[in-house]
């Protein structure tokens, strides 16, 4: 499946990113999509060497010393393709996100950069910023990135109360990102939707036998809402596909703060593609708590997608 044709990867010199940047490139060589790699340098303190130089001319040699090393990485590797080379000085997410617009990418691939501190997040600051205000999808993979993935787990979410279609534009691209990579990794496709039922809290006011039947009436109809989305998915992709990846499906009564973390562990899954943001059209909205709580509780490589309608507030 070819969806994606202008690719930005966030390249980092302190680490080791080979495995990500041969999957950065098979990735772009098989969607036939034009690649860009990304270097943002901080902002130096200048200080004495304004004494020697002009600011151009410090700008000026900053970026071709980065260049360079960008240069030097790229060779190391074969692309049918020519990769272009962009170097940008300034706050890493701003830059980030502003080439994402300026370049009109549709997929941003970066390393993620946290486990500092006693908590050990997974992702660091620029990577939290960027699933909050990144425009596209923005695939964050583990410093120690598997040459192909396993199991791929797709988390969606519905409510199937209502008859808007709200939720389904969402998830079918988390649906159908998820299917493609697990197709081009030979991985297993897991769906995993969590609920819960406000009836406990009336157990006072109503009768226990009455409150189970009632659960178990909702639960019924979160697992054919589930289901709906599982035939839909055999709709987008086709039956070949569907057949080939036969996704299997979770159904968790629980808090999917807690409960997609641990199924994540549980599994063993090597990619999470989870939607970020819950509500379209307003500039600035951030990121939900539900979703910033789930991504600092999984310690797998995420593919964080925004809903149609999504304004970044750097744009």
């Amino acid at each position: 499946m070819k969806r994606f044709k202008n690719i930005l990867y966030v390249a980092e010199f302190a680490v080791d990113q080979s495995l990500a940047i041969a999957r950065v490139i098979a990735l772009a060589e098989n969607n036939q999509a034009r690649l860009t790699f990304l270097h943002v340098v901080e902002q130096p303190r200048l200080g004495a060497l304004l004494d020697l130089f002009t600011p151009e001319q410090i700008d000026m040699q900053l970026r071709e010393q980065e260049r360079h090393k960008l240069e030097a990485l790229v060779l190391g590797y074969s692309s049918v393709n020519p990769v272009d080379l962009q170097i940008r000085i300034g706050s890493p997410f701003i830059e980030i996100v502003r080439q994402t617009l300026d370049g009109d990418h549709d997929l941003v691939i970066k390393l993620a950069r946290g486990g500092q501190g006693i908590q050990g997040h997974l992702f660091g600051s620029t990577d939290m910023h960027l699933l909050r205000k990144c425009p596209r999808p923005v695939w964050l993979m583990r410093p120690a990135e598997k040459a192909n993935y396993a199991k791929i787990m797709a988390a969606v979410d519905f409510d199937p109360w209502s008859s808007d279609g709200a939720d389904d534009s969402l998830n079918r691209r988390i649906l159908e990102l998820a299917s493609s990579v697990a197709l081009s990794d030979f991985a297993e496709l897991h769906l995993v939707h969590v609920w819960d039922s406000m009836l406990s809290a009336w157990a006072g006011e109503i009768s226990h036998k009455t409150v189970e039947i009632q659960i178990e009436a909702e639960r019924a109809r979160y697992q054919s809402g589930l289901d709906d989305l599982s035939v839909k998915l055999r709709h987008w992709i086709g039956d070949e596909a569907y057949n080939y990846l036969s996704p299997r499906l979770h159904l968790i009564r629980g808090s999917a703060r807690d409960d997609i973390p641990a199924l994540a562990a549980r599994l063993d899954v090597n990619l999470l593609v989870m939607g970020t943001v819950a509500r379209t059209g307003i500039k600035g909205l951030i990121i939900g708590n539900t979703a910033e709580v789930i991504l600092n509780g999984i310690h797998c490589s995420v593919l964080a997608v925004k809903p149609d309608g999504f304004v970044s507030p750097l744009a």
